[in-house]
């Protein structure tokens, strides 16, 4: 009986010693698929060489990479300035494109690598059937073609604009207000158009919400934008609340602010001063669209301006009587500070009344305090 005992033992143990066995080799091969899937996964993100062909020549340059050289030689670049064949294999790959994503992918293709595009790509594109293609176009590509072969005078062969100013779509005619190309803005790098309210005034919503996405959105035309009153705009209260509130986000006019809004910046061998339009939103916004949210939210907490102008803005919002309703105010002007510019408005801000003004205030400051001499 004893003996038929360590017998059942014995088998028991090395069916439990099989069976470990094949989970271990199970947990091995479910180790190596894993690994395996991990690496398709990694090689499938890794971002591949955009390369745009030669002709039907698809490898583009170089054809061969040339190992024997030690340093890096410079590779052709036909397509940027593309002649007459390069340009028909464009409209020809465009026009064997079925799906309006796919057209706007291979557009934005070729936008990126830098082509020049001919009229005769341009016709193609402009006439395209799909208002979500023509609406890109209009905001990204050229909006004229000039032939410049004469060193002594321009000639404009394709003017788009006016077609585009009629296109039976919305989204199309607002896109072109969106192009930096565009040959009507009412701005320029040092003024804005005197005809600006008027140009305003006979633009649909949609356009000049277009208007304000813009990435070479003036600051100047936003400061006017602000000081304008909704009467002499022609337009509803809510649309020039939502015109501006776009301005407010868009991310030219926010980075311009971090650049040149808050301290002298370089130019030259000089510094220069910041510039005062940037702080004369944040006082605009005070004075006249304190009570008409989120304009003031908006640039209160992402454009910036110099310590001076935000002290002021602080001071203001605590004194007034009301001032429990600007609260939400008060913490976006502390979430703009920086512990080392603003620490005058930090100081102040670190015994403000409101719970989450003084709990923002010392997050901003944090290990700092030192540097902008404030206590508990």
């Amino acid at each position: 009986m004893l003996f038929l005992f360590v017998i059942c033992n014995l088998f028991l143990a090395i069916y439990l010693v099989y069976q470990v066995s094949l989970v271990a080799k199970e947990q091995v091969q479910i180790a190596a698929s894993i690994k395996t899937e991990l690496t398709e996964i990694r090689s499938a993100q890794r971002i591949q060489p955009s390369v745009l062909p030669y002709g039907w020549f698809d490898d583009g340059w170089p054809i061969e990479e040339e190992k024997e050289w030690r340093t890096q030689l410079e590779n052709p670049t036909p397509h940027r300035s593309p002649d007459a064949y390069v340009t028909q294999m464009f409209v020809a790959e465009y026009g064997s494109i079925l799906d309006p994503r796919e057209r706007k992918e291979f557009l934005r293709q070729l936008f990126r690598e830098g082509v020049w595009m001919e009229p005769e790509l341009l016709d193609v594109i402009y006439a395209d059937e799909n208002p979500f293609v023509r609406a890109w176009a209009a905001s990204h590509l050229a909006t004229d073609y000039k032939d410049y072969s004469d060193r002594d005078s321009q000639r404009q062969l394709r003017d788009y604009e006016p077609a585009l100013l009629l296109d039976t779509a919305p989204i199309v005619r607002a896109a072109l207000w969106s192009n930096p190309q565009c040959n009507r803005l009412p701005w320029s790098l040092i003024w804005i158009s005197e005809a600006w309210k008027e140009q305003i005034q006979k633009m649909s919503h949609i356009e000049r919400l277009g208007l304000m996405r813009n990435p070479e959105l003036s600051m100047k035309y936003v400061v006017a934008l602000l000081e304008a009153s909704t009467e002499e705009l022609r337009i509803t209260k809510q649309e020039h609340v939502e015109i501006v509130s776009a301005a407010a986000v868009n991310p030219h006019l926010i980075g311009g602010s971090r650049r040149t809004g808050r301290r002298a910046w370089i130019g030259g061998d000089e510094g220069n001063p910041p510039f005062e339009e940037y702080g004369k939103m944040w006082e605009l916004c005070l004075e006249k669209w304190i009570n008409h949210s989120p304009v003031p939210f908006l640039f209160l907490k992402y454009i910036q301006t110099t310590p001076k102008v935000k002290l002021a803005a602080y001071n203001q919002l605590f004194e007034k009587p009301e001032r429990s309703d600007y609260t939400w105010l008060r913490q976006e002007v502390i979430r703009s500070c920086d512990p080392f510019d603003d620490g005058v408005v930090l100081k102040l801000a670190w015994n403000d009344p409101d719970d989450e003004c003084r709990k923002i205030a010392r997050e901003r400051v944090g290990k700092l305090t030192q540097y902008v001499g404030v206590k508990d």
